[in-house]
């Protein structure tokens, strides 16, 4: 069983901090470049944590943290696409890059709890459909 507590409150700070700084890019309010990559290091810091966790997430885990990581991909997504937006000439170019990459592997994992770590109803199917085949199978090879 991984943490959730720990991971659903480093959520909830990654969002909002990732929310706020949209909101100072949006108006223009002195948003800096040193801001855009201490939110990327930590990013990827929860990335790895998040990913030593993977094996451990449970369903029930899951449940509790879903709902945030849904809305902090949202967030940090809508950060990206203002950035992108930036004239390149501020200098956000090389960090908004990997605000990207962060969006993207943080998107997959979840994709990946998602269809891999939860057990769902059609993946049972196929399973018993599998072992079924192999049964009939290796009444044939007697």
């Amino acid at each position: 069983m991984c943490p959730t507590a720990y991971l659903s409150k480093q959520i909830v700070n990654l969002g909002t901090r990732s929310y706020r700084q949209r909101m100072e890019a949006e108006s223009s309010m002195n948003y800096r470049v040193t801001q855009l990559a201490r939110l990327n290091r930590d990013l990827d810091n929860f990335y790895e944590q998040l990913y030593q966790q993977y094996p451990s997430v449970t369903a029930s885990d899951y449940k509790v943290f879903s709902s945030q990581l849904k809305i902090m991909l949202s967030t940090v997504k809508a950060l990206y696409d203002v950035c992108r937006k930036m004239p390149r000439d501020l200098g956000f170019a090389h960090e908004t890059d990997k605000l990207g990459m962060n969006y993207s592997a943080l998107y997959e994992i979840k994709h990946d709890i998602e269809n891999f770590r939860l057990p769902t109803e059609k993946r049972h199917a196929d399973v018993s459909a599998l072992l079924a085949e192999a049964g009939k199978s290796l009444l044939k090879v007697r």
